[in-house]
């Protein structure tokens, strides 16, 4: 069964990679506490929660776009289905850990489970050039920081109870000395496992970390902000209201779709295009927004223009079928 077949060839990729993978490689914890001077892009999906926040935010979105792969500009039916279920999770590793991998039958592989790949011949590694998390390296590294503070400081955030002596029973040092002498002769009589009464006064306090004093909150929102700007991301899209530059939820959506998911699914799919051209396919790999309802006012827009273009015979009208069946996507399909 072809399904079976492919199933086995995606394990034996895996397994392949899983082979590569050094046994001596520590994993960055943070609440083992060890200070540490770089930070690889798998073990920082897997320890600072902001960019696995931000990996599922660019899967989930792109999600939405439609992905097909050709072969002498035919689309392949079978190999399109494979790539356009795994392409929001591939994208989200190519673009926030800088490289994403498939096997040769366009199943995803993914990194965060993979502390340490070297390529075989069953794998092929899509990069992407920019490499995002090593010019992250100084805000990666204070983030994995703050989530050791944090870690620290929730460890000890119980209440410490002391009983300590009431000023009534000792008012100079020598009263001190003596109810010290009188106690441990207490305890001394007492034995072991026993109770002894005393009819001295005592007062309970409770100490606790005082975490406003820590600012934690604060240190959190600057990191935060600092990691979204480098991947180009509105943190009001991951909870942080009070830096939104869009009026609404749907105006910040729709500025992440244009100023960064489209142009940057424009060189995934070349990246695409390059890897499996380089292991020899003859793949191309393309996409298409299809009837998104974000970019619907921009494509009316575009369409106006391309109509008069049209009327004025500068465009055919093949290119306008073209560019309408793109814009309704699954729609241009329906009779």
């Amino acid at each position: 069964m072809e399904w079976l077949r492919n199933l086995r060839s995606w394990l034996k990729a895996l397994r392949e990679a899983r082979k590569k993978i050094n046994p001596s490689l520590s994993t960055i914890n943070p609440v083992i506490g060890e200070p540490i001077t770089s930070i690889s892009p798998e073990e920082a999906l897997r320890s600072i929660p902001t960019l696995a926040k931000i990996h599922n935010l660019l899967a989930t979105a792109v999600n939405r776009l439609n992905f097909h792969v050709r072969v002498l500009g035919q689309i392949i039916d079978d190999l399109s289905y494979t790539f356009d279920y795994y392409s929001g999770a591939a994208f989200a590793d190519w673009y926030v850990a800088g490289y994403a991998i498939f096997d040769t039958n366009l199943r995803y592989i993914p990194i965060s489970t993979l502390p340490d790949i070297h390529v075989s011949d069953d794998v092929i590694v899509v990069h992407n050039v920019r490499r995002p998390i090593q010019t992250a390296q100084p805000i990666l590294i204070a983030a994995y920081e703050y989530y050791r503070a944090l870690t620290q400081a929730m460890r000890n955030l119980g209440a410490w109870n002391f009983a300590v002596l009431s000023g009534e029973a000792v008012r100079t040092k020598s009263d001190s000395e003596a109810l010290r002498e009188m106690l441990s002769d207490m305890r001394r009589k007492a034995g072991v496992g026993g109770i002894e009464f005393l009819a001295i006064p005592f007062e309970f306090r409770s100490v606790t970390p005082e975490m406003p004093n820590l600012q934690l909150d604060k240190i959190s929102t600057l990191i935060n902000r600092e990691i979204c700007d480098i991947y180009a991301i509105d943190s009001s899209l991951l909870n942080d209201p009070e830096n939104k530059t869009y009026n609404n939820k749907s105006e910040a959506l729709k500025g992440l779709y244009t100023h960064v998911l489209l142009p940057a699914c424009d060189q995934f799919v070349e990246a695409m295009t390059r890897a499996f051209s380089a292991a020899g396919y003859t793949y191309t790999f393309h996409y298409s927004t299809g009837a998104m309802e974000g970019l619907l006012d921009d494509k009316r827009g575009t369409a106006a223009i391309l109509m008069q273009a049209y009327s004025m015979g500068l465009v055919k009208e093949t290119e306008i079928r073209a560019f309408f069946k793109d814009m309704l996507g699954r729609y241009a399909e329906q009779e």
